[in-house]
C-alpha cells in the first residue's frame, strides 16, 4: 500500500469516526436531557420530517447513496488489496558507468528457490511487489512445524544479505515470511 491510499483509507475513517462521535454525542445528550438538544429537536417541522419518506424523490436519493457507497467501497478494497507490481530497476556500475535494468521478478524467484532448498522448508514462492513505495522481494515459505526457526532465521538473513548486496546501490527490501504448518496436520 502507498501513503496516498493509506492517506484516502484515513481520511474515510476519520469522516465516518467523527460521524459516529457526533451521532453518539448527540444520542447521550438526548438521554441525558440536554435543554440545547430538546429544544433543536422541538423546533423542527415534525409532519414535514415525517412525509420526506413518502417524497417521490427519496427512493433516487436512497437509491444513488447506495450505489454510491458500494462503489466507493468495492474501490477502497480494490486499492487496498491490490499487489503493485515492482518495476525494472537500474543498477549502475561505480566504476565502469554502465547502466543496467533488472527485473526483480526473477530475484524474487531466486531467492524462493534458495530458501526452499533449506532443512524443514516444503515450498517458497517468490514475488516482487511495492510495499509503502519501497520496491519488495517478498517470499513466502511453507515449512515443517518442527523446523529449527533459528538456524532458519540465520540462514534466510544471509541470503537476503547477499541479495541486497548484488543488487548494490538499490533501494530493494527483502522480506521473508515464514508459514509453519499445523501440527496435526504435519503427522
Amino acid at each position: 500500500m502507498n501513503r496516498y491510499i493509506a492517506a484516502l483509507d484515513r481520511i474515510v475513517v476519520l469522516i465516518i469516526g467523527i460521524a459516529l462521535v457526533v451521532a453518539g454525542a448527540y444520542i447521550i445528550a438526548w438521554d441525558a436531557g440536554v435543554r440545547l438538544i430538546r429544544t433543536w429537536v422541538s423546533r423542527l417541522d415534525r409532519p414535514t420530517l415525517l412525509g420526506i419518506p413518502e417524497q417521490p424523490w427519496w427512493h433516487w436519493v436512497l437509491t444513488g447513496t447506495f450505489v454510491f457507497c458500494v462503489v466507493a467501497g468495492f474501490g477502497l478494497l480494490y486499492l487496498n488489496l491490490r499487489l503493485r507490481r515492482a518495476r525494472a530497476i537500474t543498477l549502475r556500475h561505480a566504476q565502469s558507468g554502465t547502466e543496467i535494468s533488472v527485473d526483480l521478478g526473477p530475484i524474487a524467484d531466486g531467492v524462493a528457490a534458495e530458501l526452499a532448498h533449506l532443512p524443514g522448508v516444503r515450498a517458497a514462492k517468490g514475488r516482487a511487489t511495492v510495499d509503502r513505495g519501497l520496491p519488495t522481494l517478498s517470499v513466502v515459505v511453507n515449512a515443517d512445524p518442527g523446523i529449527n526457526v533459528v538456524d532458519f532465521t540465520t540462514r534466510a538473513e544471509d541470503i537476503a544479505s547477499t541479495t541486497r548486496r548484488n543488487l548494490d546501490g538499490s533501494d530493494v527490501a527483502v522480506q521473508v515470511l515464514l508459514h509453519l504448518d499445523r501440527v496435526d496436520a504435519a503427522q
